[in-house]
């Protein structure tokens, strides 16, 4: 059996272990060198889901975000918004280092992000700001992506991608934490 940790340590553990898959993953994809951060997520969602206090609702999230998330970086490849440094086994689709992000990112809608998850402007806004922020940095100091487009259309594309994939996300989980409870 898993023992539990106090909310603060499970907290610290969401908030430090994601920042920690992030900077592996966009630092390893723009050296092609992939397998640290690919590592570092699978480490970071077997500790969350098993000191987890609602392994089965982050399951859940997993299991809507990760495809989602592959879904709206393939979309952004394939309008030619951006292009992918390294590690795509599979040309024209989202690399193998984007899905350990949303592997990590999907753990924290319902801990450190929670507050943010729980309110559709502010997880809209939070998408279409903090997503291009993210990207940018990606790109042009880990050199792990390339913006394809003008800053201006490339910037609005993966914030609208983002803010409305997101709902999308919240709403789709909500849906299925609403059928999940009538079953019960």
């Amino acid at each position: 059996m898993i023992r539990t940790l106090p909310p603060w340590a499970f907290m610290a553990l969401n908030i430090v272990g994601f920042q920690a898959v992030w900077l592996l993953c966009v630092y390893g994809a723009g050296q092609d060198y992939c397998l640290p951060g690919i590592a570092a997520a699978i480490a970071f969602a077997a500790a969350s889901l098993a000191f987890s206090p609602e392994p089965r609702k982050d399951m859940q999230t997993l299991a809507l975000g990760l495809p989602l998330g592959a879904l709206m970086d393939t979309l952004l490849l394939q309008t030619g918004i951006l292009k992918f440094s390294h590690c795509a086994p599979f040309t024209g689709f989202a690399p193998v280092w984007i899905l350990a992000l949303w592997l990590g990112f999907a753990l924290t809608l319902n801990h450190s992000l929670k507050r943010i998850y729980a309110h559709p402007l502010p997880l809209f806004l939070f998408g279409f700001i903090g997503a291009p922020v993210a990207y940018f940095i990606a790109a042009y100091r880990f050199d792990a992506m390339r913006l394809e487009s003008d800053y201006v259309t490339g910037f609005l594309a993966i914030g609208l991608v983002w803010g409305l994939g997101l709902i999308a996300l919240r709403s789709a989980d909500n849906r299925l934490t609403q059928l999940r409870a009538k079953r019960t």
